[in-house]
């Protein structure tokens, strides 16, 4: 019974986030960007979980993220909070196949996070990590620089490199669509 409770907590979500369409969907750079409001370079300064339920539905745990840096769309600093579906509650676990892994999560950790709106998730979440963990992308420091690493193919960064080369990117794809 609580496997099918999880399944269908899990195409909930995949139907609210992604509008009906594929559960998963390769997404290279110049696809997320069209589906984000926002990508943010920063240190995750908080982690915390949420419970709602919805009317008539079995409950959902979310992971809400506040991420202090800057936003790479515009440039500026920012202080942002985005969700997944997925965590522990008060000792109630949510386990999701597609959440980040709490390595990818710690409190401190250098990130590019990429979050766009949502609806439905409860009070306390407007934006979502889009593709959950395939929206979210640690940082190491290098001789030559930050690099962000990269999570293979069908991801938005899917090799690793350098933090600048993907600003760059982001700006120069942000006005091929405009």
């Amino acid at each position: 019974m609580k496997t099918l409770r999880w399944l269908l907590a899990a195409a909930f979500v995949a139907l609210l986030v992604q509008g009906g369409s594929a559960c998963i969907e390769e997404l290279d750079l110049s696809k997320m960007l069209t589906r984000t409001d926002s990508a943010v370079h920063g240190t995750i300064t908080d982690v915390r979980t949420v419970k709602y339920t919805p009317p008539g539905d079995d409950r959902l745990i979310f992971t809400i993220l506040t991420i202090q840096g800057e936003d790479l769309y515009s440039g500026q600093p920012t202080k942002v909070e985005a969700a997944f579906l997925g965590g522990t509650y008060q000792g109630d676990a949510m386990m999701v196949t597609s959440m980040p892994a709490p390595s990818e999560y710690r409190l401190g950790n250098d990130v590019v996070v990429f979050r766009g709106p949502v609806q439905g998730w409860g009070p306390d979440i407007d934006h979502c990590v889009y593709a959950a963990m395939g929206g979210i992308f640690r940082t190491v420091d290098t001789r030559k620089g930050k690099v962000v690493l990269g999570k293979g193919k069908g991801f938005a960064i899917s090799n690793n490199v350098r933090l600048s080369a993907l600003q760059s990117d982001i700006q120069r794809k942000l006005r091929e669509v405009k």
